[in-house]
């Protein structure tokens, strides 16, 4: 799966879709019944290194690498559209690339990686309104790692990369709330370098994080972060070389997560426990017609859409735009959290009676 030429799906509270996407420049189209409107040209002095957000307001921007190695913001809805320089790169062979942007907080979060003394650093600035932070250096990303993984939840935005201490990699993560950032978390990362990350946010709930490779000619993995206790699962095995070539996508329904193999003619869709503990079940959706499968980061405002997360998902973009699968089918689906529901509600009956004997003591206490 390469992460160039990607499309951005935009989604925005009244239902209407726009699509961003790079050819030679960044173009906009705007989704009309079942057919795309036309481009329109947002960018002619981009390259192919980009990243579009949609935040809560429905405001759409974009972030890229220009033809001379600056980082450019730019809103993309307004009439007038000024460009912010964000970061302007004087050293040969340190121009910023693999841009990534989150909202959170009412704030946007710009993530890039810079070369510098043979090392990747990933860096951050954020951005409010037309006012800008200096670029801070978060991580050292190990050489050979092709991505790290940025996702919100709306409030905390959830970084996650591979870097190396003492020849040991480690997968660390680290989040930002508030404007800070917090220490890094790590778990042991004894696979090739060259996973690429992708991370999806759960409301009021964990972080799930998906390892592969391009062609997964290897172990796809799956790890669970846990933001209360803050701290990894072990990586689950979700995919191998025996289930055939193909390249995965991290999906997120109702707080369960998918993992969906797009192979040659067909998908593989793999539910996995909550606990990421094990994989609960496993679908084949053969690919008919003539639709397109393009590999998209999708990101919707819009209500009917809450329930359904991801970060890199197959879209369908034969007639008009859809995904292969069935969201509200996933979402029926019943998922085995691995907690006995009858302790549950024994546990919430307790607190409730608590909750009662200590408002009848208040009131006798009160009573003249």
């Amino acid at each position: 799966m390469s992460l160039k030429n990607l499309r951005y799906i935009l989604k925005n509270s009244m239902g209407i879709i726009t699509c961003i996407w790079y050819k030679n420049g960044i173009y906009l189209s705007m989704l009309d019944g079942n057919k795309w409107g036309p481009p329109f040209l947002i960018s002619d002095s981009a390259v192919a290194d980009f990243s579009a957000l949609i935040d809560s307001d429905d405001n759409i921007s974009t972030c890229y690498v220009d033809y001379m190695d600056r980082l450019i913001y730019m809103p993309v809805g307004e009439e007038k559209k000024e460009p912010v320089v964000l970061l302007e790169s004087r050293i040969c062979g340190s121009s910023p690339y693999s841009v990534r942007m989150a909202g959170a907080d009412g704030k946007i979060h710009i993530f890039y990686i810079v070369n510098h003394n043979r090392r990747q650093l990933l860096t951050y600035q954020r951005l409010e309104g037309t006012a800008y932070t200096m670029p801070e250096v978060e991580g050292v990303i190990v050489r050979d790692a092709k991505n790290y993984a940025v996702c919100s939840d709306g409030y905390t935005v959830h970084i996650f990369f591979v870097t190396n201490i003492q020849n040991v990699n480690l997968l660390v993560h680290r989040s930002i709330f508030d404007g800070k950032f917090s220490k890094p978390v790590t778990t042991p990362f004894p696979y090739n370098d060259s996973h690429i990350l992708q991370a999806v946010a759960c409301k009021n709930g964990p972080v799930y994080v998906l390892a592969s490779l391009e062609e997964s000619d290897g172990k796809t993995l799956l790890f669970r972060y846990d933001t209360i206790l803050n701290k990894f699962s072990k990586g689950l095995e979700v995919f191998n070389v025996s289930v055939g070539p193909g390249s995965d996508s991290l999906i997120a329904v109702r707080n369960a997560p998918y993992v969906i193999r797009t192979l040659k003619n067909a998908f593989v869709v793999s539910a996995i426990k909550q606990d990421c503990s094990k994989v609960e079940a496993e679908s084949k959706i053969d690919l008919t017609g003539r639709d397109i499968p393009l590999k998209c980061k999708f990101q919707s405002t819009h209500t009917e859409d809450t329930f359904f997360k991801s970060d890199i998902t197959p879209m369908l973009f034969g007639n008009g735009l859809s995904f292969p699968f069935d969201i509200n089918k996933l979402a029926a689906r019943k998922q085995s959290s691995g907690e006995n529901h009858d302790l549950i509600y024994v546990r919430i009956r307790e607190l409730e009676n608590r909750i009662e004997f200590l408002e009848n003591t208040i009131r006798g206490l009160l009573k003249p």
